[in-house]
């Protein structure tokens, strides 16, 4: 049996399982903005910025997206009637007046749109037909502002050959079953059959066992829209490359910037790496690392570039602690990250205090001019060591910083999509663009109320209920640990 890979058969696909869509810290206006400018783009600003995200399913990664920037344009197209018209719900639910979602094929998208500053599609270049990706970049090229940014997530190799090679074997297990059911539930059979089914007798086989124990414990829509889904061709770097030159594109760099580093190789392949032009090296190491997924950043191949990281470009953003630091706070580990960054400073000069600063603003973030300006005697250029921090996941940094605040005032406010999500479902978004699963209904009640004019007192007695565990002496207590938690996970908005 062959696949159809039409239109109507993914929507058909799309409708019958939906795609699980959740929101992409990485996709952000903010985030694209941020390591274009460290690469040497002038990109557009933020608050004003025009985004198109294609395959946008629900709108679960755009429609925060609108809301935390009410002075931009958003625009997503899917072909899932089911996703569209859930996405429309909460737009409508939310108030939003900045977001559309159309029923579009970005083939054919409609020039009423517009130009796009920034154009998000993950999930979309290796899951759709050769056709199609052509279509992407010749978007792209027709419809990005002069220096507007092009995100794309495709699956990578070397590393996905062996991930190609267990879709190989469910493809021949379920690919003549017509019900979509029944074809992730024959897949996840097969896939614990090989998993489990026997030794390995070669060292080489742990590797793909290990790819089919994980298909096995994944969930249906990631069975049928990764593992399943047809096309699904991971590329090489270099053909990507080649690919949107073709169009008039070209590569910038990986919206990651960790994954450009030399970080943790050999001093040989430091070595090597070193001898190539910037994309060759990026190919090797690809090659190096077994890369199997990559999300690159795309530009027109007439938008100026400045010198990448220029320290000038920092004085007006902001930082904030990584997740990576904030662990490594929680573990009392703080002093090996200042180590790394200052040699000299044995782990508790300048630098420590800079990263102990950005551990006490958690969430929030600290304007980088006030913290050059907080330091007399920085070992060398603040804007420097910045860069090293934010390279090695050690600090974010912010062209247009999140509206998050690190503590619940008098009268604490969530976004009104916070609040929505929270009267209707256990996961909700945070300021910071991430899904945050709260269990605890009691906590979701409260989240809900947070509208910004409501004080802690009338917060604790709303939420006083007996039946629910919770007494006229036991509510404010509970509202005011609550609050904390919601501010560690950036809930409250500024």
């Amino acid at each position: 049996m062959t696949l159809d890979t039409s239109n109507r058969a993914l929507a058909d696909r799309y409708d019958t399982i939906p795609y699980a869509a959740l929101p992409h810290p990485l996709t952000t206006p903010d985030r694209l903005a941020t390591v274009a400018t460290v690469l040497g783009l002038d990109a557009p600003p933020v608050a004003t910025a025009r985004v198109l995200e294609v395959g946008c399913s629900d709108g679960a990664n755009l429609i925060p997206m609108a809301a935390a920037l009410p002075d931009a344009r958003f625009v997503g197209c899917d072909l899932s009637q089911r996703a569209l018209a859930a996405g429309r719900r909460t737009i409508d639910a939310v108030g939003l007046r900045n977001v559309a979602l159309v029923d579009e094929d970005l083939a054919t998208l409609s020039p009423s749109h517009g130009a796009f500053d920034y154009v998000i599609a993950h999930g979309v270049y290796s899951w759709v037909p050769p056709a199609v990706r052509d279509r992407l970049f010749a978007l792209a090229r027709e419809r990005l502002s002069p220096c507007g940014v092009l995100y794309v997530s495709y699956n990578a190799l070397p590393g996905a050959r062996v991930r190609e090679t267990a879709w190989d074997v469910l493809h021949y297990a379920t690919d003549a079953i017509a019900d979509t059911r029944g074809r992730i539930d024959a897949a996840r059979r097969v896939a614990r059959l090989v998993a489990e089914g026997a030794p390995s007798i070669h060292a080489g086989d742990e590797a793909l066992r290990a790819a089919f124990r994980a298909i096995a414990q994944k969930s249906d829509s990631e069975l049928c829209h990764d593992d399943l889904a047809v096309p699904n061709d991971p590329v090489f770097f270099h053909a990507f490359v080649a690919h949107a030159a073709r169009f008039g594109l070209r590569h910038l760099g990986d919206v990651h910037l960790h994954t450009m580093s030399a970080a943790g190789l050999t001093p040989e392949a430091r070595a090597f790496l070193g001898t190539l032009d910037p994309l060759a090296r990026e190919q090797y190491l690809d090659f190096v690392r077994l890369r199997r997924f990559r999300q690159s950043l795309v530009i027109r191949d007439d938008a100026p570039l400045a010198p990448a990281l220029r320290p000038e470009r920092f004085a007006s953003m902001h930082a904030a602690a990584d997740p990576s630091l904030l662990r490594a706070a929680e573990a009392g580990k703080v002093g090996e990250l200042a180590r790394a960054l200052d040699p000299a400073g044995g782990g508790d000069g300048p630098v420590r205090r800079l990263l102990d600063a950005l551990v006490a603003a958690a969430p929030a973030s600290r304007p980088v001019a006030a913290l050059d300006a907080a330091e007399p005697a920085w070992p060398r250029a603040l804007a420097s060591i910045l860069i090293d921090a934010f390279v090695g996941d050690v600090v974010a940094l912010h062209v247009h910083p999140p509206a998050v605040l690190a503590a619940a005032g008098a009268r604490p406010r969530a976004s009104a999509l916070a609040r929505y999500e929270a009267a209707t479902a256990e996961h909700v978004t945070s300021q910071l663009h991430a899904r945050v699963r709260l269990p605890d209904p009691n906590a979701r009640r409260l989240l809900a109320l947070l509208d910004g004019a409501t004080d802690r007192a009338a917060l604790s007695r709303a939420v006083t209920d007996r039946a629910r565990g919770l007494d006229a002496a036991t509510a404010p207590g509970f509202v005011d640990h609550a609050l904390g938690q919601f501010a560690r996970l950036g809930l409250l908005a500024g």
